[in-house]
């Protein structure tokens, strides 16, 4: 039985995995229904936007995660965080690519993760692409699938072999460095690729179709589910300077061990400040 349901206070009803992914389904079909749509888009920062979408889908996710789970907490991209009297949060990013999403790029994902707070573990993740009705999905210990079936990081071990992806972020000084390291490392990769959904990104390094992935400004809602993804799937992630990631430290390296080691080793020279 999953660690992670062994602790669920309703253990007739639904479980915490399947809940995570009905929840991300929910989402996942109500962005799917309204892509392409005209809609709303607002600014809540510098290069930051959310729109109508978002809200509604992280409401799915929400209304579902609370009937069923009521004593757990949440942490949402776009309502905050709630306490619950639980050990559990679920960690939400309902629509990962938002500006992929409004320009009509079709590269953009749901984000469900449930965290024990008394471990520190993260042990269930759903990451689920809605356009190509991909559904990734981890538990810890449990390993990792698409559609059911398992999936590892890619084989490969020389950085220089390899597709490396980024993303930019939206603050325009973080930006400015994200960009600075991603011109030194490009020649060290067989390719750099830059993505729009740093969520959807790290689903791929999971499942071996990208080989690596770094970035420098994430939240925990960015993190959560893909990083156990990746670690359930043979990966590593760290900081820039190869130390465990963590999920509210925003810069992340991920991969395969061997490139995830070497591209952390060329990327710590560029850090700078993260602050």
């Amino acid at each position: 039985m999953n660690s992670a349901d062994t602790a669920a206070p309703q253990s007739a009803g639904p479980s915490a995995l399947d809940t995570a992914v009905a929840a991300a389904q929910a989402a996942g079909a109500i962005a799917r229904t309204a892509f392409l749509q005209p809609r709303t888009v607002t600014a809540k920062g510098e290069n930051d936007f959310f729109t109508e979408v978002d809200i509604a889908a992280e409401a799915a996710i929400c209304d579902l995660v609370q009937a069923r789970f009521p004593n757990d907490g949440i942490l949402a991209e776009e309502r905050g965080r709630s306490t619950g009297s639980s050990d559990y949060v679920w960690i939400i990013d309902p629509l990962d690519g938002t500006i992929n999403y409004t320009n009509g790029i079709p590269y953009w994902c749901v984000s469900v993760a449930r965290r024990n707070t008394s471990t520190g573990q993260t042990e269930i993740g759903v990451i689920f692409d809605a356009l190509h009705d991909e559904l990734f999905v981890a538990t810890h210990g449990g390993g990792a699938t698409l559609n059911g079936r398992p999936i590892q990081v890619a084989p490969v071990t020389e950085l220089s072999s390899s597709m490396v992806a980024c993303d930019i972020g939206y603050a325009q000084e973080l930006s400015h460095r994200m960009l600075h390291a991603a011109v030194q490392v490009q020649p060290r990769t067989r390719r750099l690729r830059i993505l729009g959904s740093a969520v959807l990104a790290m689903a791929y390094v999971a499942c071996g179709r990208i080989d690596a992935f770094f970035h420098l400004q994430l939240q925990p809602w960015d993190i959560a589910a893909a990083a156990l993804l990746i670690e359930e799937a043979g990966g590593c992630c760290s900081t820039w300077f190869g130390e465990p990631a963590q999920l509210d430290g925003h810069e992340i390296v991920v991969g395969p061990p061997p490139i995830q080691a070497a591209l952390a080793r060329e990327l710590a020279p560029y850090h700078g400040d993260a602050a």
